[in-house]
């Protein structure tokens, strides 16, 4: 896939950020080059053999698969000190090498200038992302909402833990 470009203007990304970034220490976010002029930054991002996650085609099981994934993120990302409230969270953002795993999935790091906490992060991707027409993702996605709102990100892992493992006894028991 080609290079892909976005720029900003009237931003200051931090230095330790961009170095994280452009040394591509962090590998939850796409590889990719800054190019500073003035007030204006351009982003040029790698994005190789990965493709843009395609989040209408997902089933509910590999939706809670990438919120778990996103949660996760937050945390491994925040580990190189770069925060939820560094960069948007967008299904357009996401690009994957076509399986759902940790290994597959990476971000485009954007700014975001909002800079929205993680949980509330999540809590609207989740609402881009679920079907409303499927009854049982919108039960499901309602209380992962009410999870959030009500605690803590850690609780809404816990709940999408306890739904996706009940979602793979329930293939296998279909398997067999």
């Amino acid at each position: 896939m080609n290079n892909v470009s976005q720029e900003i203007t009237e931003y200051k990304i931090p230095a330790y950020i961009e170095e994280i970034l452009t040394h591509h220490y962090c590998r939850y976010f796409m590889k990719m080059s800054i190019v500073r002029e003035r007030d204006t930054y351009k982003f040029i991002y790698r994005p190789g053999n990965l493709m843009r996650l395609d989040v209408k085609s997902l089933d509910l099981y590999q939706k809670l698969i990438l919120l778990k994934f996103i949660a996760g993120l937050f945390e491994k990302a925040g580990s190189f000190l770069i925060s939820p409230e560094n960069y948007l969270l967008e299904p357009e953002l996401i690009y994957t090498s076509g399986r759902m795993d940790d290994d597959s999935i990476c971000l485009m790091y954007y700014p975001d200038v909002k800079r929205l906490g993680g949980a509330r992060k999540l809590m609207l991707f989740a609402e881009r992302i679920r079907n409303d027409s499927s009854r049982e993702e919108r039960e499901v996605f309602d209380q992962f909402r009410l999870n959030i709102e009500s605690s803590d990100l850690n609780r809404a892992v816990l709940y999408l833990d306890k739904i996706i493992l009940r979602m793979e006894s329930r293939m296998l028991g279909a398997a067999s």
